[in-house]
């Protein structure tokens, strides 16, 4: 046996309490659960019915109905893919976008029905048979040599055995202080696993006159033990930080922040604080317990019950002023029953009927039937056509006539067997709210648009029981996400549903790749049923095609942007594939419109194309014009060229004669230049003979008298 600390068995007498309280609490619930499962899926007849039919001597024969309605929803619910939406929580911003993306993708890979071995099919068949169901949450390796545990999710063994607190009020019970699993073990395994001491003080005899709970009881020659997993939740004072980047971690996180800070090294000083509050934080403690000590103790990760209470209809009711109110569950068919019963005994009545009809045909006196064994073939087997004959007097006395053979007229069948019979259909079909089937049975001539329509009631009519599938669902899925940054911290690889469909695996924690390391209490998951029952992808099918074959516009507009839409509401082998083969080709036909976009980018419109062609006709009269402006001056041109050559010539005239004048002129300054040099040199010349003369003379005077320097001007 584990070692269990002394503060632990100290709440044994509460945790028992809670226990037996908790199971006398819902007690009348667990006997609905488990007659109407019964009922439904075994036999509609009790052991009651069995006993009167037999001291009736009616035959004991049930016509089942009930099953057929909740197969229908179940299977319409297994075409149903709920919507994941992950989101960070108000306030809210530090959280990568992506790392929600990658776990939103995440939690609807796991939660798919081949993930969870149908566990969504099984429990809400469980909801609508028996009124509830409970799902668990819990952690194990993903196999025997793994070192990687993995988060599951599995229904319970037996709904009628698990106890919640009965204060919890949400449909999850998941507000409540406690939940618990009860677990049947024979006293020889339960010896095995925690020795002999665990039959101490235990005994196997029923004492209904002690308590209604009974913690060990003998089943035939077997005695049995039942043990409990009871979770518990506790609260501690944290006191929690606000830092200067925006994140919150509690004081002792924010200390191990610090230490990590300095042994990294990084020499930035580290976010400081700039709030601090206390709060209350909740962690889920569990034991192990029997009806006489507490065998095992210990401290889970989870902050959250990882018991999920499934409920399908259920209202809380009071008896009476002074009663306590209590939760009373309703099946789907909870009030389909009579109708069950009623159907069953017409039908045995009407069986009856037929066992005990009359088979003589004939009834004559002894004396009067023939002592030849030919003639009495027609009293014993009538079947053969043949002549009824019969002695008319008795021994052959005429005194003593006999009175002839009498047909045996047989008793009708009561009508009212058979109409109830027939109307015990009808009125589980208006219980139910089941009108495509009341359409079907009673008009031959009603369309498939009229049935599909009442099909869509149907399915609104078990709404209720879908909307606590999905709170139910939620819960289990916002534990998930509470869990996976808990257990997912080293690199592996996740499955995951893309949004386009596929599916695809992602290796997280990887170097480069993201990681789980959100806050657990930063983001928050939703689940809507969305609109994919089969019946209603039908009608959404038939609406489109209708309205596509009435408007060209929405055609065209739906063979180009809407036939992932169109695909969402056909269901056929291969959808798939044929979506992502669509997608694909939708890609390759935007890459192609895009490169021709492109490549006529520069090709005018049509309004500019008329613009060009009214400029280019203006163009053209511009021309036209230009060109008989650019004809008159040519004209003009030429006219004036006549002229300006008859001028030119005038003027080459006119300078020829001009140059003969100029040419004379010329010769005339010449001959003039050359006379007045001609009596230029003739000057000097006379002047310096005449120079010369003068200074002979004074030459010669100066001999005669002195010499002198004096020159003659």
């Amino acid at each position: 046996m584990a070692y269990v600390k002394k503060t632990a068995l100290d709440n044994f007498d509460n945790i028992r309490g809670d226990i037996e309280k908790g199971f006398l609490y819902f007690k009348k619930n667990y006997k609905v659960f488990n007659d109407f499962i019964r009922f439904v899926f075994k036999s509609s007849l009790t052991p009651a019915d069995l006993s009167v039919n037999q001291e009736l001597q009616k035959p004991n024969m049930e016509w089942p109905i009930l099953p057929a309605f909740i197969s229908r929803l179940c299977g319409e619910f297994s075409k149903m893919d709920p919507g994941f939406s992950v989101r960070a929580k108000e306030g809210v911003k530090l959280i990568n976008p992506d790392v929600i993306m990658l776990v939103e993708a995440h939690l609807k890979a796991a939660f798919m029905g081949g993930n969870t071995n149908q566990l969504s099919y099984h429990l809400y068949r469980n909801l609508l048979a028996g009124g509830f169901d409970v799902a668990k949450i819990y952690t194990d390796y993903a196999d025997e040599k793994s070192f990687d545990q993995k988060i599951y999710i599995e229904p319970v063994f037996d709904p009628t055995l698990t106890v919640f607190d009965p204060l919890a009020r949400k449909s999850h019970k998941g507000d409540g202080r406690f939940a618990c699993e009860l677990f049947p073990k024979s006293a020889e395994e339960a010896v095995e696993l925690y020795g002999s001491d665990i039959l101490k003080d235990v005994q196997f005899t029923r004492d209904s006159s002690v308590a209604e709970f009974n913690w060990s009881y003998r089943n035939q020659k077997e005695d049995i033990l039942l043990f409990g997993e009871y979770f518990r939740k506790r609260t501690k004072k944290t006191k929690i930080l606000k830092l200067a980047n925006g994140h919150v971690l509690t004081e002792k996180s924010y200390e191990d922040f610090l230490s990590r800070w300095e042994q990294a090294g990084i020499i930035e000083q580290a976010p400081i604080v700039i709030k601090s509050r206390m709060t209350d934080i909740q962690t889920i403690d569990m034991y192990t317990i029997t009806g006489t000590k507490i065998v095992d103790y210990k401290e889970t990760n989870f902050s959250m019950l990882p018991l999920v209470f499934f409920d399908g209809n259920s209202i809380i009711v009071r008896d009476n002023e002074n009663s306590q109110a209590e939760q009373v569950v309703r099946p789907y068919v909870y009030h389909a029953k009579d109708a069950q019963k009623m159907k069953n005994f017409a039908g045995q009545s009407l069986c009856n009927e037929i066992e005990n009809l009359v088979q003589h045909k004939w009834t004559a006196p002894v004396e009067g039937i023939p002592a030849n064994k030919d003639y009495q073939l027609a009293y014993t087997d009538p079947q053969k056509a043949t002549v009824v004959l019969y002695n008319q007097f008795k021994d052959g006395d005429p005194n003593q006539p006999l009175n002839p053979p009498r047909e045996i007229m047989r008793p009708p069948i009561p009508p009212e067997l058979a109409n109830t019979f027939n109307m015990a259909d009808n009125t589980v079909q208006v219980i139910l709210g089941s009108y495509d089937a009341a359409l079907g049975a009673n008009e031959n001539d009603i369309s498939g648009i009229a049935i599909m329509q009442g099909a869509m009631h149907s399915n609104a009519a078990a709404m209720p029981y879908t909307t606590g599938f999905i709170h139910g669902w939620a819960r289990c899925a916002e534990i998930y996400l509470d869990l996976l940054p808990k257990y997912y911290v080293t690199p592996r690889t996740i499955p995951v549903i893309l949004p386009n469909g596929k599916r695809d695996f992602y290796e997280v924690n990887k170097r480069g790749n993201m990681k789980f390391d959100y806050d657990v209490s930063a983001l928050e998951v939703t689940i809507e049923p969305g609109v994919n029952y089969e019946v209603q992808k039908q009608i959404a099918l038939k609406t489109i095609t209708a309205l596509m074959g009435v408007s060209e516009s929405f055609k065209e507009f739906m063979n180009q942007n809407g036939l992932e839409v169109l695909l969402d509401n056909i269901d056929i082998r291969g959808i798939e594939k044929l979506r992502y083969m669509v997608q694909e080709w939708m890609d390759k036909q935007k890459e192609l419109a895009d490169q021709a976009a492109q490549k006529n980018a520069n090709m005018p419109t049509p309004e500019q194309i008329a613009g060009q062609q009214v400029q280019v006709e203006a163009s053209k009269v511009e021309m036209q014009r230009e060109g008989n402006q650019l004809k008159a001056q040519v004209e003009m041109a030429k006219a004036n060229s006549r002229d300006a050559v008859a001028n030119k010539e005038a003027d080459i005239k006119f300078l020829e004669v001009m140059s003969t004048i100029q040419d004379a002129n010329l010769d005339r300054a010449l001959d003039q230049e050359r006379l007045d040099a001609e009596n230029a040199r003739t000057a000097v010349e006379m002047s310096t003979k005449f120079d010369e003369h003068l200074m002979k003379r004074d030459v010669h005077e100066k001999g005669m008298n002195e010499p002198t320097n004096q020159g003659v001007t």
